[in-house]
């Protein structure tokens, strides 16, 4: 069986990496996410970070935005290169969390 986890080695981890990521890498914006993606010296597979606005107040909206953005990261991951960091920033707060629209959209955006 395969093991499709989200493991702390494909993590963005330290805020040094977000910061060069946010600073000098690529961006694409759609209607309520940003995609960051910047090349990184050194191997290992991609590695992904998520940040999720606190406009957003309720933390169990956060989590679920997040756990969504996970899968769907985990399921593509093979579309990203194996020295790349990407980022996916969550902007806009609707009333309801629409996973299969923010699905299409991070589809849209990775291409």
């Amino acid at each position: 069986m395969k093991k499709e986890g989200y493991p702390k080695s494909v993590r963005i981890k330290r805020e040094f990496e977000f910061r060069q990521t946010f600073l000098h890498g690529s961006k694409k914006r759609g209607e309520s996410l940003i995609l960051f993606r910047k090349k990184r010296s050194g191997e290992g597979g991609p590695k992904f970070g998520i940040k999720v606005g606190r406009g957003i107040r309720k933390a169990a909206q956060r989590n679920k935005i997040k756990r969504v953005i996970k899968e769907i990261l985990r399921k593509n991951k093979e579309r990203f290169g194996k020295d790349e960091n990407v980022i996916v920033l969550y902007k806009s707060a609707p009333e309801e969390i629409d996973p299969q629209k923010l699905k299409e959209e991070l589809e849209r955006l990775m291409e």
